[in-house]
């Protein structure tokens, strides 16, 4: 990575050795938690920003993704409740943290929000994963299973897995051709090397999307809460967020018109700017206008 002023450094959560992107600077840190299968580059345009408007903020990679340790047998979102909760009270014991969290890292920036007892500040939900799903994801999951499933062993040509893989990307994850940032998208890609790796990683996001569908609660979350959603959103409908809305009065919407499932990606601009300001906030109050 070749932004000079972003620190990639090692660290150590709740017993998992990860990796982190930071940005040195004043008031409470931001930390931004990636969704399932990326890694804290996501979060570089928008580091970027919050180093130019000076403020403190870091990344990170969770466990089972990017430069982390894997995931330990068993339940996965405890886990990752655990390790995030480190992380939290490691960055906030001074002035709290606010928790900028997409898709997966979404959901568990809520969890993090409903606990009394950590130092969080306030919340931004992006396309929040867990409350419901579009058919490209709730019945589009299975037959991806079993046909990667029955293709591993075969194997498929590196150029044509490669475009097709980047391919998916793009259309999943942006809401616009044009917003596609080539560079990212083949990072982004490099979590899918091969059929193999892509067959562990689709069973994975399935017992994910299992303990996420048990989750029953979605209010509660006692800080400042901010909830985006790109209208053009292919995995999770924005009925999810009006949902999360909904259960937590005093929270703000914000719908984008022409973002997709990762409105860091293609509205990096906007998300810095929320951010920015829920880290400027004081928490004197529950209500955001």
């Amino acid at each position: 990575m070749s932004t000079s002023f972003i620190v990639e450094r090692r660290a150590d959560y709740a017993g998992f050795r990860t990796r982190e992107l930071a940005v040195a600077g004043h008031g409470p840190t931001v930390l931004f938690v990636h969704g399932f299968g990326h890694a804290s580059e996501c979060w570089v345009q928008v580091l970027e920003m919050m180093h130019e408007a000076g403020r403190a903020a870091v990344a990170v990679d969770l466990p089972g993704f990017g430069g982390a340790d894997p995931l330990a047998p068993g339940e996965l979102l405890s886990q990752l409740d655990m390790f995030l909760v480190e992380v939290i009270r490691r960055y906030g014991a001074a002035e709290g943290v606010v928790v900028v969290g997409n898709s997966l890292g979404a959901a568990l920036a809520a969890r993090a929000g409903r606990h009394r007892d950590l130092p969080v500040t306030a919340v931004m939900a992006l396309d929040i994963a867990g409350i419901t799903w579009k058919k490209t994801v709730s019945v589009g999951l299975g037959p991806l299973l079993a046909s990667s499933g029955l293709l591993a062993p075969i194997g498929v040509s590196g150029r044509l897995y490669r475009a097709c893989t980047q391919h998916a990307m793009s259309h999943l994850l942006y809401g616009r051709r044009s917003a596609v940032d080539p560079e990212v998208v083949a990072q982004l890609a490099e979590v899918f090397p091969d059929l193999r790796e892509a067959h562990r990683l689709f069973r994975l996001g399935a017992r994910f999307k299992a303990e996420l569908d048990r989750t029953r609660e979605h209010g509660g979350v006692r800080v400042p809460l901010v909830i985006v959603h790109g209208a053009r959103d292919r995995l999770v409908p924005i009925s999810a967020s009006r949902t999360l809305h909904a259960a937590n009065p005093g929270s703000r919407l914000v719908v984008l018109p022409h973002s997709g499932h990762c409105p860091q990606l293609d509205a990096a601009t906007v998300i810095a700017q929320h951010a920015r300001e829920l880290a400027g906030m004081t928490n004197h109050s529950r209500e955001i206008s």
